[in-house]
């Protein structure tokens, strides 16, 4: 099995589960999807919980709630029994059931097929984080962090400015760092970016992967180039991103003689044993989840301080 996991890293591939909400077409990455069940199991009602949020199932004794995705997006879809079906999600340490109006197929593609939305292609709450086009037609896919987020702010990233809590002479030693982070949603992006400023160090930030690799070309190709340490001195890389996830920008940067001791670590929602595994195989120095950002700025003073 771990054979199989280290053949699949960095190959710039996904996986998407394709759904529908009322005849439209969405997708999640298959890494997020820890089951599906038929939507016409029994749901009990939470009292006073957001109007999206119709209840709760009990898996195995796992109690989870039940996101109606379709109410949450303002998309007119009402609930039936035949065909629905509830994906049973896990991400940044939660497990959560988005009710949809049924399930279609899987689909292998490269992030290369992936776009980035943007002005009328963009959902009102910028739910939307990628664009693909599958034969006749159109797939958003969402941010499901964002929706858990919004209906229960608690389950989002926490920042408590504890980094910043540190001696003047620390504080210093970071203001000669800089750091270079790749994450495609802008919320994420620039709360990393304060956070590490915040910190102390310099940051700089891109949109994907394909951005970040581009900067690092472009920094290696000057003639005036000695060591990568003169422009950066650590990578930190989500791994779902349009154009290029952060594997295979990982594994990239090991296979360049002028980039591979760049330290790398992983921030992402998707932190599993599986992904671990992935993360190591393409020469990450380490990750962190993102709930676990209070020991990002830990993790980035061992690798350059």
């Amino acid at each position: 099995m771990k054979q199989e996991i280290l053949l699949e890293s960095g190959t710039n591939e996904l996986e998407i589960v394709e759904f529908l909400l009322a005849g439209e077409y969405y997708g999640i990455n298959v890494a997020k999807v820890r089951e599906i069940i038929r939507g016409n199991c029994p749901i009990v009602p939470v009292p006073d919980s957001p109007p999206s949020v119709i209840g709760v199932v009990n898996l195995r004794g796992r109690i989870t709630p039940v996101v109606d995705l379709a109410k949450h997006l303002n998309i007119d879809s009402p609930r039936g029994d035949r065909g629905n079906r509830i994906i049973i999600a896990e991400f940044n340490r939660l497990t959560v059931g988005f009710w949809v109006t049924g399930v279609t197929r899987i689909h292998r593609l490269s992030w290369k097929q992936v776009e980035s939305p943007s002005g009328v292609m963009q959902t009102q709450n910028a739910y939307a984080v990628g664009i693909v086009k599958i034969e006749d037609r159109i797939l958003f896919l969402l941010d499901f962090e964002k929706v858990a987020s919004m209906i229960n702010p608690n389950s989002g990233i926490q920042v408590t400015g504890e980094a910043a809590h540190v001696s003047g002479d620390i504080k210093a030693l970071r203001g000669m760092k800089k750091i270079l982070v790749a994450e495609d949603s802008s919320f994420i992006s620039d709360l990393l970016k304060n956070y590490l400023i915040e910190a102390g160090y310099q940051a700089q930030t891109f949109k994907n992967g394909q951005e970040a690799w581009d900067e690092l070309e472009k920094v290696v190709s000057d003639p005036k180039f000695r060591k990568i340490e003169d422009h950066f001195h650590l990578m930190i890389t989500d791994l779902e991103m349009p154009q290029m996830d952060g594997l295979h920008l990982i594994k990239r940067v090991r296979e360049k003689s002028q980039l591979k001791y760049l330290p790398c670590i992983v921030f992402s929602s998707l932190i599993s044993p599986e992904q671990s595994l992935k993360c190591q195989s393409v020469g990450a120095d380490g990750q962190i989840s993102k709930p676990e950002i209070e020991n990002l700025v830990k993790l980035v003073d061992s690798k350059v301080l």
